[in-house]
């Protein structure tokens, strides 16, 4: 890659060299040399960059890595789920069993409250 730069570079200063109408030949040569010095400071740049890019794309997981952590997610999620409505269920019997206790209690202290107020047969009549 460095190989192209460099001739791109030469056949700027080339073509900077023989355009030279009427200018100053030296200036021309000037121009071609700070273009090229530019050129391949942007090219050692670009080449840190994508080194830097290379890098970090190497250090990311693996797809068969992403692909099983998906999986497990997946299975999560599902056994998540599962547990929220058995956990719904688990609260909707526990309601309903604390309102039979509530209509048990309620029959029974009826039933004793009716059972004062009734005399019995067995106490002698005033």
């Amino acid at each position: 890659m460095a190989g192209v730069w460099a001739v791109a570079a030469t056949a700027v200063a080339l073509i900077a060299l023989f355009d030279s109408s009427g200018d100053d030949a030296s200036k021309t040569a000037r121009d071609a040399a700070d273009r090229t010095e530019s050129l391949q400071r942007r090219q050692e740049r670009l080449e840190d960059r994508l080194d830097a890019l290379d890098t970090r794309v190497g250090d990311l997981a693996p797809a068969g890595d992403v692909s099983k952590l998906e999986s497990r997610l997946g299975r999560a999620e599902k056994d998540a789920s599962a547990a929220k409505r058995g956990a719904t269920n688990a609260t909707d019997t526990l309601t309903d069993l604390e309102d039979r206790v509530g209509t048990l209690e309620d029959d029974s202290s009826s039933k004793a409250d009716a059972g004062a107020d009734e005399p019995n047969a067995d106490d002698p009549a005033p």
